[in-house]
């Protein structure tokens, strides 16, 4: 099958399975938020951190186990929460907690790959706090203080600012974006997935009957059409670093989840950024 019929029917049952996660409830979002950057970090992992041994039959999709990934994965995984339980010093201290860990382990280390140290701690700022911020953005706390939820209309924005990148470059793609970085993102795809992030924001203000001006609207449109476009071009970057197309196959027509979800990692805490400063000035 052509694979952007896949990625198409993906799509079609991925976005409506994610809204629904939302709006059945903040607990239940939490969860999927968990899941998501659990499976993105451990993603990323297997990018940087290759097993010393082939895995087995049973973990091989995981791309392995160690004691090193399960600390990884289940700190990443806490921070998530903390973020959503607004426990900010909580996730301080996991930060130093990692900190702490990753430094010990190449100490105690035959091999030194201090460099590592860097990674690590930029994954769980790139990958952990985005999702962490996200499913607080649909607690009830949050919808309280601002609102809306904006981690539906985030999402939207994204979904928006992704497809019409997409078929935009296939149709009329012919200037590249970075070539350096991404061999088929183009400057017509990224100007049409960013206009159509804008038309987006107009649409829904006049028909979800939101109580925001235009110029909030579009400030959010502005935001998301962007970074996410600048989230999607780090990924590529990353996946360039160590020469691999996709950071696993596990999603079809899309490659791996942080292929897929690379896009609200820094559109995610750009528009948290923007609603806070807009709530204290």
């Amino acid at each position: 099958m052509n694979n952007t019929i896949v990625r198409i029917l993906v799509g079609i049952i991925g976005i409506p399975l994610i809204l629904a996660f939302i709006l059945l409830g903040d607990h239940i979002f939490l969860i999927m938020c968990v899941v998501l950057s659990f499976f993105c970090m451990n993603e990323f992992y297997n990018l940087f951190e290759k097993p010393k041994k082939e895995p087995s039959f049973l973990t091989k999709w995981f791309g392995g186990v160690s004691f090193h990934k399960i600390v990884f994965l289940l700190i990443s995984s806490l921070i998530v929460v903390c973020f959503y339980l607004q426990k900010f010093n909580f996730v301080l201290i996991l930060y130093f907690i990692m900190f702490v860990y990753l430094i010990i382990d190449e100490v105690v280390k035959t091999d030194k790959h201090f460099e590592a140290i860097g990674s690590w701690m930029l994954s769980i700022v790139y990958i952990s706090t985005p999702f962490g911020l996200l499913s607080l953005m649909d607690s009830h706390k949050f919808l309280d203080i601002y609102g809306a939820n904006y981690a539906i209309i985030c999402l939207i924005f994204v979904w928006v600012s992704d497809t019409f990148a997409f078929f935009g470059g296939k149709l009329f793609g012919k200037h590249l974006l970075a070539a350096s970085i991404s061999p088929k993102k183009t400057w017509e795809g990224s100007v049409s997935g960013f206009l159509f992030t804008l038309i987006a924001g107009v649409i829904l203000k006049i028909y979800w009957k939101m109580d925001f001006s235009y110029e909030h609207v579009l400030m959010i449109s502005v935001i998301v059409g962007v970074f996410a476009q600048i989230g999607d071009l780090f990924e590529s970057h990353l996946k360039r670093t160590v020469k691999v197309k996709d950071s696993s196959n596990l999603i079809p027509g899309h490659g791996g989840f942080l292929d897929r979800f690379d896009s609200i990692l820094f559109s995610v805490p750009a528009l948290y950024i923007y609603l806070y400063l807009r709530s204290i000035y």
